[in-house]
């Protein structure tokens, strides 16, 4: 589609809001606070979660086109999505490695410098629960900046059911295609639900206002199959889940190119899950997971015209895990949960270097490795109420890791091999007051680790000309967060709002000499700022005003003593919008008008140089979105309506003015 159409279905956009502003809007709703299991590890509504929780309904992600689930993030505050050909997320000014990602409660894994992206079709997922801050308590390793915890739907409440969707992305030339068939039926004394889905998304090189990015393009496929029986209070369900994904990723230089032909997951659960089993038993969860990354990297380096230096990384990743939860209420004015998380996780990386022109024959070096984690964990959290207002949450986690290093091998030589252990306590505390139902005030203060990946603890890599040996004597990076929150929510309008710091330490960072280096525990981080999402109903007029917004600073200390508040966050950032639901010759929607941006940035290095930088910009957006009856809905977004030119910094530059148009349907 070219931008002069572009240009039109904005316009047809634009024409129907005072058609749609003269017919009546539907009546307001009760709106039920969405529950949150991984604040506190306990079931807890939102507004009462002691952590700053931002929980995305499958009626959200209904009015929203799924590209993929970052867009579905991008209005989270505090929130930013990188871009270096797979999408990750960083929170608070964490980068990717230092948030967990999960899927259905058990952590994906990754062994990478670049942080873990998010495997899964966004039109396989029921909801997306956000925690900011550290959470490591409830959520374990990884959770420094934070946790996304996906929920994965599962069978239609009817014996069957169809659902397709499909999208077409204007500045990409592409499009995602998917169709689910689901269900429940009587079997026995119970009921027997499925859901099978099967998805495909292409995207070609990305146009920007300035011109095409070649190449930028990124292609995923998706199988999915829920199986789930449920007799009285008891239920079991299996999960298999398969996601292809490949990307090229644009570095705008065409002497330094990276390729990620394939990274595939594979993952199955069995899970059980009984409820009321005795009157201080609420309920029981088991849940036996395994799963395979199978990875490969592409780096192709040219740093003067006649030398070449290829890197190809081939890796298998395998991860056996195992969680046992317990909610317990022992007394009338308290809850309690326990649990035990078992993680055995393995990395074969298999990589070759050849560089040309650096001599008169070409240099290849081959390396083979195999290494593993393996850690226990037990953790708790206790709810009591000391009032009818107030409550108070207290929890620990203590985990014990151990990772060896089992096979290196060097050009056929075999190489020392080389262990690792550690074992840390957490805690968690927080505070609620209610003061009345509409107002809810909150303390919070956690804590946050990540343990050394397999990468930077064992294996030897090569990359942007660089060869890092991995550190075995490495700790893991950890973190605390205070926060103080207030929430509110009247029938015209909604409050979340939040004041947070953040002390980390040992953060591991590459120590280079020329064109070698190594990994060290050596930076430190404090952040602080304040994250805002709010709505407001404006009069009679049908229109809501909504915001979701964060400032904040972050100061990097480097292990030569160099302090610089240039850390690559932005100080502010978010999106300001105005909305409006409506109800035509009984069809009903929303259109939504929303500016979208980011304060410009720098990134210095311990030297006090300058080495990344990013322009502030935003962008005027539209949405849209109708329900046109019989199982039929309709959403489109017109993006960068202005067609200007921006860079956020950890991505690529922006698309073009560019049409996003979904249709779902439902039998």
């Amino acid at each position: 589609m070219q931008p002069r159409h572009i240009s039109i279905a904005a316009g047809v956009l634009a024409a129907t809001v005072p058609a749609m502003a003269a017919a009546q809007v539907p009546e307001a709703t009760i709106r039920l606070d969405p529950i949150t299991l991984i604040a506190t590890g306990l079931p807890v509504e939102a507004f009462e979660s002691p952590a700053s929780t931002t929980i995305i309904t499958a009626e959200e992600i209904k009015r929203r086109t799924p590209v993929s689930v970052a867009t579905l993030l991008r209005d989270v505050p505090g929130l930013h999505i990188s871009e270096e050909g797979i999408e990750r997320v960083s929170i608070r000014g964490e980068t990717s490695r230092r948030v967990a990602i999960m899927i259905d409660g058990q952590k994906l894994t990754d062994h990478t410098n670049y942080g873990q992206p998010i495997l899964i079709d966004p039109t396989t997922i029921e909801r997306i629960e956000v925690v900011r801050g550290s959470s490591s308590v409830v959520s374990g390793s990884a959770a420094i900046g934070g946790v996304i915890n996906i929920i994965t739907r599962t069978g239609a409440d009817k014996p069957f059911a169809l659902s397709t969707t499909a999208g077409y992305f204007s500045a990409t030339e592409g499009y995602r295609a998917s169709a689910t068939a689901s269900g429940t039926v009587p079997m026995g004394a119970g009921e027997f639900d499925y859901r099978l889905t099967i998805g495909r998304m292409d995207q070609g090189d990305r146009r920007t206002p300035d011109g095409t990015l070649v190449p930028s393009g990124i292609e995923d496929e998706t199988r999915s199959l829920h199986l789930g029986y449920r007799q009285g209070n008891h239920s079991i369900a299996f999960k298999a889940h398969s996601y292809d994904l490949a990307a090229d990723v644009w570095t705008g230089d065409p002497n330094f190119l990276i390729s990620l032909p394939h990274r595939d997951l594979r993952k199955y659960t069995l899970s059980y899950e009984g409820t009321e089993l005795a009157p201080w038993l609420d309920r029981l969860s088991l849940s036996l997971y395994r799963q395979t990354v199978d990875r490969a990297f592409i780096n192709d380096l040219s740093p003067t015209p006649t030398m070449n230096i290829l890197s190809d990384s081939t890796d298998m990743q395998e991860t056996w895990g195992a969680t046992l939860r317990a909610e317990m209420r022992l007394t009338p004015a308290s809850r309690s949960v326990i649990g035990i998380d078992f993680e055995d996780d393995r990395l074969q990386a298999d990589k070759q270097t050849v560089t040309t022109g650096a001599g008169p024959v070409p240099i290849t070096r081959l390396g083979y490795d195999d290494a593993s984690i393996r850690s226990w964990s037990i953790f708790g959290q206790h709810e009591l109420d000391l009032s009818e207002t107030l409550t108070a949450n207290i929890g620990a986690r203590w985990h014990d890791i151990s990772a060896d290093h089992d096979v290196s091998v060097a050009n056929g030589v075999a190489q020392p091999l080389r262990s690792n252990s550690d074992s840390l306590l957490l805690g968690a505390a927080g505070l609620v007051w209610r003061p009345s139902e509409d107002w809810a005030l909150r303390a919070n203060l956690s804590q946050g680790y990540i343990y050394p990946n397999l990468g930077q603890m064992f294996l030897t890599t090569t990359g942007g000309g660089v060869t890092l040996t991995g550190n075995p004597e490495l700790d893991p990076e950890t973190s605390t967060t205070f926060e103080l929150g207030a929430r509110h929510q009247g029938e015209t309008g909604s409050l979340d709002a939040t004041l947070f710091y953040t002390k980390a330490k040992d953060y591991i960072a590459t120590v280079i000499t020329g064109t070698t280096g190594t990994y060290e525990n050596v930076d430190q981080a404090r952040s602080w700022g304040v994250e805002i999402q709010a709505e407001q109903d404006i009069g009679d007029t049908g229109l809501t005003a909504h915001a979701s917004v964060a400032a904040m600073r972050r100061e990097l200390r480097y292990a030569n003593g160099f302090e610089t508040f240039d850390s690559g966050t932005p100080e502010l950032s978010g999106t300001l919008g105005l909305r409006r639901d409506w109800s035509l010759a009984g069809l009903t929607g929303g259109l939504d008008l929303f500016v979208r941006g980011e304060s410009g940035v720098e990134f210095r290095n311990d030297a006090g140089t300058v080495v990344g930088d990013a322009g502030g910009y935003g962008t005027l957006n539209l949405r849209a979105d109708a329900d046109l009856g019989q199982g039929v809905t309709l959403v489109a977004e017109v993006m960068n309506l202005t067609d200007r030119s921006y860079q956020p910094y950890g991505q690529m530059p922006g698309s073009e003015r560019s049409l996003n148009l979904f249709l779902t349907a439902s039998f």
